[in-house]
């Protein structure tokens, strides 16, 4: 008699087939008579009652933790976090903070009042690993980068505020995340960057969005977002400006779509794009509306709109995109494929 267990979602217990019935995943109320109503196989059934009432590990319901800093450890309680838990943060978290990648599904919920102050600099404010995990609600200063998502990590980065960090604000190193609602701000390098063939959605979470989630991601000292070495992105809605070079930088064989965003007052170009990558700029962009929509500068940027360089290319609507220099410079090794 082969037997076939599989986990069900939704109840996380195991449903269980032998070949000629099916086992009960409820042990009758009186022991004895359960052994006999089980099948007519006898101690078969009972072997098999015992597999399938196996419980695995991770079967718990999800919990709401509180964790009030400084006087609880925000790190020890990630530690002891299960699937879907969500800690409830309040006061300032003076630690580097890490998921781990056997981490999955849990909410970090700084409600918009808690602050994680990193105090080593060599290492991430936050460092994510794990899978599904939520970040919001936190203002995120210290470390060396702000929130870190790599190594096959995946979070949803909702409602920051990251600043005074000590290089990049938000980087995802391959890895994806979803970066809406934050605001980026005051740190040395780019507000946010994309690498390692890594991916992003920037402003909004799904294809199906009606309206953006928008970022402001401001004051930077390089880039606003820089996406590079083989990675992508979709930036919609935000608003990019007053950093100290690009407000969009996309390099190193990288793909970038852009609409909808306020891209203004950066120090050099508004979309600078290079080194064998693409930009396409609110066209037909896949999704609703908010996806189609061409980006827009109301206080120019320091060098032109958009620039291309070095075997790249751009597509779609160019906008009121727009800078000192003018609204647009194509070396001749680019393609400008982009409409009035």
């Amino acid at each position: 008699m082969k037997l076939r267990c599989r986990v069900s979602h939704e109840s996380l217990l195991p449903h269980c087939r032998t070949q000629d019935a099916e086992v009960p995943r409820e042990i009758p109320s009186q022991g004895g008579n359960a052994v006999k109503n089980l099948s007519s196989s006898g101690k078969t059934s009972l072997i098999v009652l015992a597999a399938c009432f196996w419980i695995p590990s991770f079967v718990a319901e999800a919990a709401t933790i509180r964790v009030d800093c400084p006087s609880a450890s925000l790190q020890a309680a990630i530690e002891k976090s299960r699937a879907r838990d969500t800690l409830l943060v309040s006061g300032t978290c003076s630690e580097n903070v890490v998921v781990h990648e056997e981490v999955v599904g849990i909410t970090l919920d700084g409600q918009g009042k808690a602050t994680i102050n990193a105090l080593d600099p060599g290492k991430p404010a936050v460092r994510i690993t794990g899978r599904g995990i939520t970040v919001r609600g936190f203002t995120v200063t210290g470390g060396g980068n702000g929130i870190r998502v790599e190594r096959g990590g995946d979070a949803l980065i909702d409602g920051n505020t990251v600043e005074k960090v000590g290089t990049f604000g938000i980087i995802v190193y391959t890895g994806f995340a979803v970066i809406i609602n934050n605001t980026i701000q005051n740190n040395p390098q780019s507000g946010i960057a994309i690498a390692g063939a890594s991916f992003a959605h920037i402003g909004f979470v799904t294809g199906g969005d009606k309206a953006a989630s928008p970022n402001f991601i401001q004051n930077n000292g390089a880039a606003g977002i820089v996406v590079s070495r083989s990675s992508s992105a979709r930036i919609v809605g935000n608003i990019i400006r007053n950093n100290k070079r690009y407000g969009v930088e996309a390099t190193r064989v990288s793909q970038v779509d852009v609409a909808n965003n306020t891209i203004e007052g950066n120090g050099q170009d508004g979309i600078f794009v290079s080194r064998n990558s693409h930009v396409t700029v609110g066209s037909s962009l896949p999704g609703g509306k908010i996806f189609r929509i061409p980006n827009t500068t109301a206080s120019n940027n320091g060098g032109v709109g958009i620039r291309c360089t070095r075997n790249s290319s751009a597509d779609g609507r160019l906008g009121s995109l727009n800078g000192d220099k003018g609204a647009k410079a194509f070396d001749p090794s680019c393609v400008d494929d982009l409409e009035s």
